[in-house]
């Protein structure tokens, strides 16, 4: 096989189309070209061309996911999942369809790079989305749990999180009610608020201690 042409993208300078053998391969970053010391007429192997795909693609995939994250934080599935819908839409743009390549490994490489330099981290993740919804939207610890676990968070981190920044639910509960109700007094015979409380994620038992509860003066 040879490279027999490369051309400049016309709306990417930084970036060139590389032809082998009259046919169109991929781009590739400017970085890729010199680094693999490519040029018109290169005689080049196939384990070469492998790696020349794959090594701009974990580029391309890195970048992308980088200016992801940078909107707001995201946990390890939400990566993972934007990383396989990129490659959905980007197939037969960044790659051909049918191109050989261990997407699991590619993709758990990025990851990796990305929680080494602290860009994901579930932990911190479930603290600053707790701490947000205690904040702006407080409600029940089971309520959160879930929702950390929808997202993504393990279990035992929602859990953990929960717990380390919920001590005190009796002022939880009352912190939610007054958002909703604001000065007015909680009855127990109220069947909207009691339901209003369920779907915040509070127990029954909390929700009786709350209908006995007396602030300070």
């Amino acid at each position: 096989m040879r490279v027999t042409k490369i051309e400049y993208q016309k709306k990417d300078p930084n970036r060139v189309n590389l032809y082998i053998d009259e046919q169109f391969f991929c781009g590739i970053s400017l970085d890729t070209l010199a680094s693999e010391n490519l040029y018109e007429g290169l005689d080049i192997e196939q384990e070469v061309i492998d790696r020349i795909l794959e090594r701009d693609l974990k580029s391309r995939f890195l970048i992308r996911v980088t200016e992801y994250l940078s909107r707001s934080p995201k946990t390890e599935f939400q990566v993972f999942k934007y990383l396989k819908e990129l490659k959905y839409k980007k197939r037969g743009n960044w790659f051909k369809e049918d191109v050989d390549i261990d997407w699991e490994k590619l993709f758990n490489e990025i990851v990796n790079k990305l929680k080494e330099y602290k860009y994901i981290d579930d932990r911190e993740f479930a603290k600053s989305f707790v701490s947000s919804r205690l904040r702006n939207k407080p409600r029940g610890k089971s309520v959160l749990i879930s929702e950390l676990i929808s997202k993504g968070v393990s279990k035992d981190i929602a859990q953990e999180v929960c717990n380390e920044n919920i001590t005190d639910e009796l002022d939880l509960i009352r912190k939610t009610f007054e958002k909703k109700y604001r000065n007015q007094t909680f009855d127990i015979n109220n069947q909207k608020m009691i339901a209003y409380l369920f779907r915040k994620g509070f127990s029954w038992d909390l929700i009786e201690q709350f209908s006995q509860y007396e602030p300070e003066e």
